[in-house]
């Protein structure tokens, strides 16, 4: 048996995702099992053992101007699979897939999904935590007749070369403790306008409180954080090391992992904090995003939601942003915010 999973991204979404890999391969050790995402999301499933394959396409197959560029990466590969799992929402992907010969499995948003997928899944409740809408693909596949929800740990491999290099830079800094700090969500492929990072003044307020109980703070995302990093870290340099850019997904987590605690919105570095078992250790910040469908239940982090009142389901749901977005976060205030 041959099963193909397509998602173009993003971190956080592939991360959630990597549950339903290794539930297939527990359920079928002998099947090939390939995954095909953008590009620049390949390095989220490096050297994940319940893979054969992971198959990095450009970021733009995936756009209107790429489809048929979509379309002919289909067809080269239309009759390798018996299973294809599309664990994207778009009911334009569900349409192209299906060019595949096998048993298309996907999720329904729009009623038109219904027509173009053999087995499909609703996707209707922002509430529910995401990765166990993932296994509920895997129930609708009828491959397995009832998964394990509660296995629903993420899968990041870190070796000892990612361990040596993050204590080699905390020593060259001769840096003990530490907090970390992230400010992104919302600049990506998919969106800008960072809808779901925290204002300048209150991400300032947050680094002058922790500076004035005499922590020091790493500032921690991707190369398309430095440039506002740069802007926090000038606040004291001395103090605040802005690492963005420097350290990938898994040295990133081991970092996360032995840091005091960990501040972060709703971003895919979240989910390393997941990952590196931070729970109460970790503070996460949510505003035009639901905590319960973004961070695995049963856990114990500090969430910070102050804008339940303004939800609107409208952006988890379908991506689309309103003028809401831009009050959210406005009623935080750091100074009440403490490790517990």
């Amino acid at each position: 048996m041959k099963i193909l999973l397509i998602k173009r991204g993003a971190m956080g979404d592939i991360l959630m995702s990597t549950p339903l890999i290794r539930h297939l391969r527990i359920n079928f050790p002998n099947a090939v099992i390939d995954y095909c995402l953008a590009q620049p999301f390949t390095s989220t499933l490096k050297d994940n053992p319940y893979l054969n394959k992971v198959i990095g396409v450009d970021d733009k197959v995936f756009t209107r101007k790429g489809m048929f560029a979509y379309i002919k990466f289909v067809w080269s590969i239309r009759k390798e699979y018996d299973y294809i799992f599309n664990l994207g929402k778009s009911w334009q992907l569900n349409l192209l897939n299906l060019l595949f010969c096998g048993q298309k499995i996907g999720y329904v948003r729009e009623r038109i999904s219904k027509l173009l997928l053999n087995k499909h899944v609703v996707y209707n409740d922002i509430m529910r935590y995401h990765g166990l809408y993932y296994l509920d693909l895997l129930k609708a596949s009828c491959l397995v007749a009832i998964p394990d929800y509660n296995d629903i740990s993420l899968d990041l491999i870190i070796n000892a070369e990612d361990k040596l290099i993050v204590e080699a830079k905390l020593s060259e800094l001769g840096i003990i403790e530490y907090d970390v700090v992230v400010n992104s969500g919302g600049n990506n492929q998919y969106e800008s306008g960072g809808a779901r990072m925290l204002p300048q003044d209150k991400i300032e307020q947050l680094l002058t409180c922790l500076l004035g109980a005499k922590r020091k703070v790493i500032l921690l995302g991707g190369n398309v954080d430095r440039d506002n990093y740069s802007v926090y870290a000038s606040i004291d340099p001395t103090n605040i090391i802005n690492y963005a850019g420097v350290f990938n997904l898994a040295q990133s987590t081991y970092l996360i992992s032995m840091s005091a605690h960990f501040y972060t919105t709703d971003c895919g570095a979240m989910h390393l904090g997941v990952i590196a078992n931070m729970d109460s250790r970790m503070t996460c910040f949510f505003g035009p995003t639901a905590p319960s469908h973004v961070l695995p239940p049963n856990k114990k982090f500090n969430i910070i939601w102050e804008d339940q009142d303004i939800f609107n389901a409208d952006y988890p749901l379908s991506g689309r942003l309103s003028k809401n977005l831009q009050g959210y976060f406005k009623r935080l205030d750091m100074k009440n915010i403490s490790r517990r």
